[in-house]
């Protein structure tokens, strides 16, 4: 929680009212009383209780992890009230750095993990799962290879049972979430199994098997105007919010390749080599930015990306104009004037 514009953590809210208490101490001096109020903060309930602990040891000692909510958020440091690095969608598969698994305080409710980008950082415990394995998918198809699922859909519901009037959903999922199935039901319904193992149903309208074909420039727009009119989210990466490079990193993921998580990483990424002009760019091209703010005579750093799309635009999650995902004209004097380059997948 942050209060206002200052964006500074309200200690006041974190801590329930039974944790703080006070004294009145009446102090007489010279003939005078004074009284004076002192507030004391309580230790709040201890966190390591037996249940967080053992979840900590258990995902600790697995070595790996799978998002179990609809967007878990890395923090740079382990507290979330701290900057936001990344984020993990339900589904995702991420790595727990080697850490202690002792429990000692609020600080270790998170655990340090690391993305399939390499990126990592502090995920709370509760928004972890162990999580099944891949033998429990199966296929869309009779005797084809096993399947897992992705969501298609800007956000998608997820279902108690098979039809949509009965309850509400169990959650509603971001595009890109993943999913195990486990029972093609009907032609509109799939069975699939969620990462603290139990079952749940999605519509066959909202998700598509993962591809593992080298992507094209077809998918990775498609992918990346998905999210046009998503929120700007610092850190973000998914529909509910998101920033330029994971916007880049979360198109060319939906398309079979990991990019890295950052601006600048992703101008010299290895898989991506330069273009010389920009009279030579082409639909599927990463174009890079220097920061606005940067000072006059300093060296130029990448600040920001976005996707080529053609006819002179390109697609961005920006603060610039509107602060949501929306193509802007590379002619533009404000682009021009931060432009720093350009890349293309090798493939493309």
């Amino acid at each position: 929680m942050r209060c206002g514009f200052l964006r500074r953590p309200c200690y006041g809210a974190l801590v329930p009212i039974r944790h703080w208490f006070r004294f009145v101490a009446v102090v007489v001096f010279s003939g005078t009383t004074l009284l004076t109020v002192r507030s004391l903060r309580a230790q709040p309930a201890a966190l390591c209780d037996p249940a967080l602990s053992a979840t900590r040891r258990a995902l600790i000692s697995a070595g790996q992890a799978v998002v179990s909510v609809p967007v878990a958020h890395l923090y740079e440091r382990a507290d979330p009230q701290g900057p936001l690095a990344d984020q993990a969608l339900f589904g995702e598969r991420l790595r727990i750095v080697p850490q202690p698994d002792s429990c000692h305080g609020p600080a270790d409710a998170l655990l340090l993990v690391q993305t399939a980008a390499s990126y990592q950082g502090y995920v709370p415990i509760d928004a972890l799962a162990v999580g099944p394995g891949p033998q429990s998918t199966v296929s869309l198809v009779p005797g084809g290879a096993p399947v897992r699922l992705r969501v298609t859909s800007r956000l998608a519901n997820l279902f108690r049972s098979p039809d949509v009037t009965v309850a509400n959903p169990r959650w509603v999922l971001p595009l890109q979430s993943e999913l195990a199935l486990i029972e093609v039901v009907s032609a509109r319904w799939l069975k699939v199994l969620l990462p603290d193992a139990s079952l749940a149903y999605i519509q066959r309208g909202d998700v598509e098997p993962i591809p593992s074909e080298q992507p094209t420039i077809a998918c990775v727009l498609a992918a990346a105007q998905r999210y046009e009119g998503t929120p700007y989210l610092w850190g973000g990466r998914s529909t509910l919010g998101v920033d330029c490079s994971g916007l880049v990193s979360s198109a060319f993921a939906a398309c079979g390749v990991i990019p890295p998580r950052n601006a600048a990483p992703q101008m010299a990424w290895s898989s991506a080599v330069p273009v010389a002009e920009q009279a030579a760019l082409r639909p599927g091209d990463l174009v890079f930015f220097a920061s606005a703010e940067a000072p006059a005579g300093s060296p130029p750093k990448v600040a920001h990306v976005g996707i080529f799309v053609g006819n002179g635009r390109f697609l961005h999650a920006t603060t610039s104009d509107r602060p949501v995902v929306h193509e802007s004209a590379l002619s533009e004097p404000e682009w021009q004037r931060r432009y720093l380059g350009a890349r293309r997948y090798k493939t493309f």
